[in-house]
Order: structure tokens, then C-alpha cells, then sequence
């Protein structure tokens, strides 16, 4: 695609014009996620024409679209410049993500018109679509779930009615770097390095013991936080802790929903987090088989501010913040998220609508791995968590 050497963008507020250098767009700008992938022979993602590319409406306010995107600029200023983030089968640096995002971010405060932003960002972006889908993939859709930071009653000290706990990075867990800038997690025995203790034998044998940050009511409670990652905490007194994810033991996560569902303890049409919690609760004699079918481990550590903290270090963005596989997808970039999410009424689903925004890289999870998984974060406790069908 030959483009032009400058891009002009009109200010429309003094109607002057303003020029941003061709180089910061050398490199893919945009990451397009709108559906799924097809297999392992499929391109994690695919380069777009202009005139393949969709329009860029978004559907949220720009208020919170530009402070997600200064908390991803917080994020990569703090890499060296030329750090090399994986974007597919290449790779981006993170000063290129940086100028593309401070560009991305004038556009915004210089081109009110939504659909006169959409053709700047198809015109003077690259733009890569997820997984070989769409054209590529007919037929396909890509799985978008969402994420929330949930709110649960806690105690310091452990008493009737608060003893279940949540645990900070016990001292015999040992973390040793690898070849490939990666880490391993695991345990020193005999001087030998072996893999820290799964799920099941931290809980029964009270592996981390002595390192309890806060205790709950509920065993599932707790599992939930593993889940989600982060979390708000209400202590007896009635004040409010943020808690975020600081280590996992390093075992594979895997799915009790879908256990349960392979089992025959649930229907896969009926397979929520409602429906798990009342079948633990009627089946208690179960729920150690059924929790500990998951070997992955989160350990925490209490945070300054009551948002959610992601990946990057930094707090999400509710609607605008994403968990994606960044061995893919780069840290911190900017995406297109086409989807759809429910219409809620008295606590049922009565109905989809569309939903197409713009969204930041800035979270990954043990069970979003792949060009073809998308998670969105959805806000504080007390918002609907949501999948989309398709």
C-alpha cells in the first residue's frame, strides 16, 4: 500500500493543519480483533488493506479511551526503546509502539467526527486482523469473554467465619530465569530445582503457611480472585483493600466449568459461575475434587489504589483494557474489538447488542492463550461479567 510521505491531520477546532512524520507508522499501529482463529497453520495475525479495514466507530467515550492510552504509554516509556515486543510472526519495538500511540492520541483530541477518525486510522495505520479470520476464515468468530474486579468480605486474622486465605509469594518459592528472557517457578529441595506444589497440595498441606495476607468466607471466593486476578477486599472495619496478582505457582491452569461439564455435575447451557457456586454449596463432599482439578496457584499483594491492576503494572480500564496472549499480541498496543454483550433484566440475559471499541493490551491470563481469545475487562464488583456467544 504506497502511502503518502506526511499524515495531515485537520484540527477542527482551529482549523489548522498538523503533520506527523510517515516513519511513525512504519510499523503495525493497530491490531484489528474482530473474530477468530482457524488452526495452527493459520497466520496469528493478517496484515489489512484500506480498503479491507472496518470502520473504526467506537461505541464508549474518548474520556476513558485517552487515559487507557496514557496508561499504556506509562507502560512503554518505562521499556528501553528499542525493546522488541512480539507482534505475530515479527516483532515491534516498544518506541515505535510509543509514537504510534502519541500520534493515535492527537487524533483524538484533533478529530471529533468518529467515522472522520476511523478513516485516518485505515488510511495512515497499519492495520492486522487476528487469526486469518473473516474473509480468510469464514464462518469463524472469536471467543471474547469478560472479566471483573470482584468484592469480598475479609479479615487480617483468621477467626470463626474468615479461614480461608489468600497468600503473598511464600519464602520457599524460588523463581530462576531461563533462556529466551522467560522464568521459571518452582522450589529448592536438596539444592535440586523442582516444580512448586499444585493447588491441591498448597491447600492441603498449608504449604505457604505463615504468609496468609487476609482470610475469606469461602473457599470459592478465593478461587474466584485466582481467576480474576485482582480484587477489592472489605475488612471489618469497613475499609476497603485493593489486592493484585504477584506470582502463580507455574502449573497450567485448567478449567472446573468445563471439568464439571465433562463430568455431568452441569449442563454446558446452564455452565456459570452462579450455577458452580450452588453446586458446590449442594455438593460440598465435592468441592475440594472439583477446585483442585485446577493446579494453578495465585499468590497476591495488597495495592495502593482500589483499581484493578494488570499486567503491565498498571490499572485497567473498564471497557477499554483486554487480556490477550502477548506472546502475540504486544504489550500495551492499541486494538479494534468488534463483539457483541448482553442487554441485562432482573438479573437475566434478554438480548444482545453490538459493541465495537477501541481497547489496550494491558492484562493476560493462564487460560487466554492464542490469536482467537479475547478478554475484557468489565469494571468494579457489581457489574455484569459477560460472554458473548460467538
Amino acid at each position: 500500500m504506497i502511502r503518502p510521505a506526511h499524515l495531515q491531520a485537520i484540527n477542527h477546532r482551529t482549523g489548522t493543519r498538523e503533520q506527523f512524520p510517515r516513519k511513525l507508522f512504519w510499523v503495525a499501529a493497530l491490531i484489528l480483533i474482530a473474530v477468530s482463529f482457524a488452526g495452527c497453520t493459520v497466520k496469528p495475525l493478517v496484515h489489512l488493506s484500506e480498503k479491507e479495514s472496518p470502520d473504526f466507530i467506537d461505541d464508549l467515550d474518548r474520556a476513558s479511551l485517552s487515559r487507557s492510552v496514557d496508561k499504556s504509554l506509562a507502560y512503554l516509556r518505562r521499556l528501553p526503546r528499542d525493546r522488541q515486543l512480539n507482534l505475530g510472526e515479527h516483532t515491534v519495538s516498544a518506541g515505535r509502539l510509543v509514537d504510534s500511540l502519541l500520534v493515535f492520541r492527537r487524533l483524538l483530541a484533533t478529530v471529533k467526527n468518529n467515522r472522520a477518525l476511523g478513516l485516518h486510522i485505515s488510511r495512515y495505520f497499519d492495520v492486522y486482523q487476528a487469526g486469518g479470520t473473516g474473509q480468510y476464515n469464514p464462518g469463524r468468530t472469536m471467543l471474547v469473554t469478560g472479566y471483573y474486579q470482584p468484592l469480598f468480605e475479609g479479615s487480617l486474622t483468621r477467626k470463626p467465619g474468615y479461614t480461608y486465605p489468600l497468600y503473598e509469594i511464600p519464602s520457599n518459592l524460588v523463581v530462576r530465569h531461563v533462556p529466551g528472557g522467560k522464568q521459571q517457578v518452582g522450589r529448592l529441595e536438596n539444592g535440586t530445582f523442582k516444580p512448586y506444589w499444585s493447588r491441591g497440595e498448597i491447600e492441603k498441606q498449608a504449604i505457604a503457611s505463615g504468609h496468609e495476607l487476609v482470610w475469606l468466607r469461602d473457599p470459592l471466593d478465593v478461587f474466584i480472585l485466582h481467576i480474576q486476578g485482582s480484587g477489592l477486599i472489605r475488612l471489618e472495619d469497613g475499609t476497603i483493600r485493593g489486592i493484585h496478582f504477584a506470582l502463580k505457582n507455574g502449573h497450567p491452569y485448567r478449567s472446573i466449568g468445563k471439568y464439571m461439564v465433562e463430568t455431568g455435575k452441569l449442563k454446558l447451557e446452564e455452565a456459570s459461575l452462579d450455577t458452580i457456586r450452588g453446586y458446590l454449596t449442594a455438593h460440598p463432599e465435592e468441592r475440594d475434587e472439583i477446585l483442585h482439578h485446577n493446579p494453578s496457584y495465585i499468590f497476591f499483594a495488597w495495592t495502593d489504589t482500589h483499581g484493578a491492576i494488570g499486567s503491565l503494572g498498571e490499572e485497567l480500564t473498564a471497557g477499554r483494557s483486554i487480556a490477550v496472549d502477548q506472546s502475540i499480541f504486544p504489550a500495551g498496543a492499541l486494538a479494534f474489538l468488534r463483539s457483541r454483550q448482553p442487554v441485562i433484566k432482573d438479573g437475566r440475559v434478554v438480548n444482545w447488542k453490538p459493541l465495537h471499541r477501541f481497547v489496550l493490551v494491558q492484562d493476560k491470563g493462564s487460560a487466554i492463550k492464542g490469536p482467537g481469545r479475547v478478554d475484557l475487562f468489565w469494571g468494579m464488583a457489581g457489574r455484569q461479567a459477560w460472554q458473548p456467544g460467538g
